[in-house]
């Protein structure tokens, strides 16, 4: 019955070491076989940092810009307000908020009556005034040949020449109310002075406006203006003429514009000179309107074919500077000196920023293109090797992300089973 017993138990062991987990007495290793059927991908060796593809970036050359950001409203270079120029009431407007106008075309009209009446008044007198200076040199001939004939005297003739010059300035006088009124009866109707948008209407049909009262006013919004301080520090570096990629709130696209003019002087409090950039939009474009923020980055210097490197590879530590470097499998910290900064220029992976090398490093190193932190330096570099389905690694130019290495995968151990005696 003993033996029975233990032969049993013994055939229930050897069928839970086959079916059930295998397991590894302590400080056991699993066999070659073993981990060739169970291992992933071989894992870096202790000491390795793994970098994913992404991480590292190759050092070539590339432009850089020195450029100051300016900001500002659009403001019309041409505006202008139609006025009344006579006294009157209005019994026309032609006009409303947001229509296009021509120059020359007619916004509003005002009573025209009481000036065409004093327009026939002003004929009427000079038509007077031309009979008695007709009549003045008449009377002027009469008293030449009497004078001849010595029929009247010297003081007569005198007179009556006098009496032509009254007459002839009563008739030039006649004249200039006469034009004076016609001005008048035409500047009943007011016209747009320039081409654009009607922007206001200060006036209504049937109010009686005074001389120099405001009617509408008109906007040219095909040539528009930005005004932007720039710091005197940097004045230097700007010259009418120079042009200006701006970006206009609400509008897509990229627009360039020119440096007009460069104020004389600072601003008050702020110590810094406006500069009048400059852009032109084409009539009846809609998508532009007076008063829209606008910013852009004007260039001050240029260096083209210059060796490059992402500012978030850079490591500042007080007065030094340096990047990761992979110099024979390894990781090292290379001093470099930089020169121009261009923190709007693309590195790569949505990033920004690049530095141009002076010294330090050559084309075609390998460099750590993203700031992951303190590293260790002398330690082994592994690339992670791409996954499947995930994007091909980017160009060396462009820095990214980086997975941190994991130790290699042990087997767990557990105690061997308590065999039944």
């Amino acid at each position: 019955m003993r033996r029975l017993l233990l032969l049993a138990a013994a055939l229930v062991v050897a069928g839970a070491a086959v079916l059930g987990p295998r397991v590894f007495a302590p400080g056991a290793q699993p066999s070659a076989a073993t981990q060739s059927a169970s291992a992933g991908p071989a894992d870096p060796a202790p000491g390795t940092i793994e970098f994913a593809s992404t991480d590292l970036h190759t050092v070539g050359t590339g432009t850089l810009a020195r450029t100051l950001p300016v900001t500002g409203t659009l403001t019309p270079v041409e505006r202008t307000t139609v006025k009344a120029k006579v006294a009157g009431e209005i019994v026309e407007i032609l006009v409303r908020e947001g229509e296009s106008v021509r120059r020359g075309q007619l916004v509003a009209r005002l009573d025209p009556a009481d000036f065409a009446l004093r327009v026939r008044e002003r004929e009427a007198q000079l038509r007077s005034a031309q009979a008695q200076l007709e009549q003045a040199r008449r009377t002027l001939e009469n008293n030449r040949r009497l004078l001849e004939r010595q029929f009247i005297s010297q003081n007569a003739f005198d007179n009556a020449l006098s009496a032509v010059d009254v007459a002839a300035a009563a008739r030039d006088a006649a004249e200039a109310q006469l034009s004076q009124a016609r001005k008048a009866l035409a500047d009943t109707r007011m016209v747009a002075p320039i081409s654009g948008i009607v922007a206001e209407r200060f006036a209504q049909i049937g109010e009686k406006v005074a001389a120099d009262a405001r009617v509408v006013s008109i906007v040219d919004l095909s040539n528009m203006e930005l005004e932007a301080p720039v710091p005197a520090s940097e004045i230097g570096g700007v010259r009418v003429g120079q042009p200006v990629t701006l970006s206009i709130e609400g509008v897509a696209g990229q627009h360039v514009g020119r440096v007009a003019r460069i104020n004389p002087g600072t601003q008050a409090g702020t110590r810094s000179i406006p500069v009048y950039i400059a852009l032109s939009f084409p009539h009846g474009d809609t998508r532009v309107r007076a008063g829209m923020f606008a910013q852009g980055r004007l260039v001050l210097d240029e260096r083209r074919d210059v060796l490059v490197v992402p500012l978030a590879a850079i490591r500042d530590a007080g007065a030094r500077r340096f990047v990761y470097l992979i110099d024979d499998g390894r990781l090292v910290e290379r001093d470099l000196r930089t020169g121009l900064r261009d923190e709007s220029a693309p590195a790569g992976q949505g990033a920004v920023g690049l530095a141009e090398v002076i010294d330090g490093l050559r084309a075609g190193d390998h460099i750590v293109g993203v700031n992951l932190g303190t590293l260790r330096s002398g330690s082994r570099v592994a690339v992670a090797p791409a996954t499947a389905g995930s994007a091909p690694p980017a160009p060396s130019s462009q820095p990214p992300r980086a997975a941190p290495a994991s130790p290699p995968s042990q087997p767990t151990a557990a105690p061997a089973p308590d065999r039944g005696r």
